[in-house]
Order: C-alpha cells, then sequence, then structure tokens
C-alpha cells in the first residue's frame, strides 16, 4: 500500500495539540508530534493516509482548514508527500537525530553513532513506526523534571509508555524498577524491545492496560503523559495507584487544558504541588492533598 505523507510544520503547543488530534482520529498509525529544537517552541505534527483513500485525505484537508480559521495564528498549509509503503516504514528516520535533553539526557536512535560523555545519560530507542521519536515537548519537559529528582532508589509506575522513554530515564538515573503499561500492545512491544537495547530487561515489567494494570500495589512514582481529556478519564486509577507520600507527574496538557486536569487531580484529592512549563506545554506534579509537602 502507498501512503500520503501529511505535515503540518513549525506550528505552537496549542496548534499542535489540536492537529495532533486529529490525526489520531484520521491517520494511519496515528500523530507523530515532535520537536528536534531544544526550546520546544516550535514543534511538527504528521501522519500518514492510504494513497487511494481521496475522500478521507480531502476530509482531512477541509478540518485543518477550519482549525486554521479557528486558531489565533492559524496554520501554515499541510504539506503532503507521497510515500512508498516501504518508503514510510524508513522515511520517518530522516526526522529523528541524536538529541541532548537538559543536562544530562540524550536520546539517541538505535540506528545513529553517538560518542558519549561521562555525564551522559544515553537512551537508546528504537520507537517504531506508530510511536515517532518519543521527542514530544512534554517528554522532553518530564525528562526535565526528571534531572531536578532524586530518583535513586525510586520505583515508577509508566502510564501510556509509548517508546519506553521514560521509564528508561528513571532507571538511568537511579531508579530500580518500573512497570511500564499502554493500552497498545504494538507500544508494549516496542517498549519492551527498548528496554532490552537499554540492558534493562531485569527492572522493568510491561503490561498491556492502563492505570488500573498498577500490579496490584502503589507506587512511589507515578507518570502519565497523556493527552489532557485521558488524564482525567484516568485519573480515579492514578490517584488509587499512588502511595501515600508518592508523587504523580501529569504530563501531556497545554495551558489551556491545565484547569480541567488540576480538577480531576482534586477531586480524587490529589494536591497540586509543583507546576512546570515551556511556552504552551505544562507539567503538574501532584500528591495526595493529606501530604502536600513537594519534596517530602
Amino acid at each position: 500500500m502507498d501512503f500520503t505523507e501529511i505535515a503540518i510544520i513549525g506550528i505552537d503547543g496549542e496548534a499542535a495539540e489540536v492537529v495532533g488530534d486529529l490525526f489520531n482520529r484520521y491517520g494511519h498509525g496515528g500523530a507523530v508530534i515532535e520537536s528536534l529544537a531544544p526550546d520546544f517552541e516550535k514543534v511538527t505534527v504528521r501522519t500518514v493516509l492510504p494513497a487511494e483513500d481521496k475522500e478521507r485525505l480531502r476530509e482531512v484537508e477541509v478540518l485543518l482548514a477550519l482549525i486554521g480559521q479557528a486558531l489565533p495564528k492559524g496554520l501554515p498549509e499541510p504539506r503532503l508527500q507521497p510515500v512508498g509503503k516501504s518508503d514510510w516504514a524508513t522515511s520517518w528516520r530522516e526526522h529523528f537525530h541524536v538529541v541532548r535533553i537538559g543536562q544530562h539526557f540524550v536520546i539517541k536512535p538505535s540506528w545513529r553513532d553517538y560518542t558519549s560523555s561521562a555525564e551522559d545519560i544515553v537512551i537508546e530507542i528504537d520507537p517504531g513506526l506508530a510511536f515517532g521519536s518519543g521527542l514530544h515537548p512534554t517528554t522532553q519537559l518530564c525528562l526535565k523534571i526528571f534531572e531536578g529528582m532524586d530518583l535513586h532508589g525510586q520505583e515508577l509506575f509508566d502510564v501510556g509508555t509509548g517508546s519506553g522513554v521514560l521509564s528508561i530515564a528513571a532507571l538511568k538515573s537511579g531508579a530500580t524498577f518500573a512497570r511500564a503499561v499502554d493500552v497498545d500492545d504494538v507500544a508494549v512491544r516496542v517498549a519492551a524491545e527498548n528496554f532490552e537495547r537499554n540492558g534493562l530487561m531485569d527492572h522493568v515489567e510491561t503490561a498491556v492496560g492502563s492505570a488500573t494494570e498498577n500490579g496490584g500495589r502503589q507506587w512511589p512514582l507515578v507518570v502519565a503523559n497523556i493527552l489532557a481529556h485521558i488524564l482525567i478519564e484516568i485519573m480515579p486509577g492514578l490517584a488509587a495507584a499512588l502511595s501515600p507520600d508518592g508523587r504523580l507527574i501529569l504530563s501531556g496538557m497545554i495551558a489551556d487544558q491545565e484547569t480541567d486536569v488540576t480538577r480531576a487531580a482534586q477531586a480524587h484529592q490529589l494536591a497540586i504541588v509543583e507546576r512546570y512549563s515551556h511556552e504552551d506545554w505544562v507539567a503538574l506534579i501532584a500528591r495526595r492533598a493529606s501530604n502536600p509537602s513537594p519534596h517530602s
């Protein structure tokens, strides 16, 4: 099967969230949202459609035009280009390079060469076709949050693991164990391959599912880097998975969605104790309301 790739290039977080949702609904394999710049300011959102499905392509183009009219800054014209089945299976790799995030984290594609320094924490991944580069701006924001945490001895519950980047980062930063789950069984397989690639299989377990697949226990660190409406939907499970003195990282939202996510957390006796942001992107750290200190 041949495909048509659709890319919206150089947009801000608000636009990326809306376009990404559209591409997740209509695209083959979902949306890839990536920023290769260190500051997250501009991102590219891409997906593919079967080339013969002209009606769906036209529908997506019309919806993009309507989105552009509704957004304050509009949208650039979509870039369309044909890609064959074999081309699409590999062409997305051209956009994925070695990227440094924060002071120590380095995301290295498995097919790229990189000479690391002693201070580097190298995360080697092959994200697979459906999961892009792992460089969604909110993932980068989570990695920068990790750099400010003491993760030594921590155990992590990673909800919506995708390609496994956050679990790998935590384990390579001193965490001792991670449980990584995703509702997509292909994502779980891709994550497991990346854990093995990084020599971490003895320190991680994977499962298909969401926040309720907590392994029958509570966790001192829970991370959910997912779309805002899903964060709200699974908040009961996230709260139940959190140990009494644990920390919950909520990421995947833009500023306009922060209030709704905060209200959902508060409805489950969680207090927001820290806030991180860059441009339109926001991440929150929550604790049980009875234990609101951010560092205790």
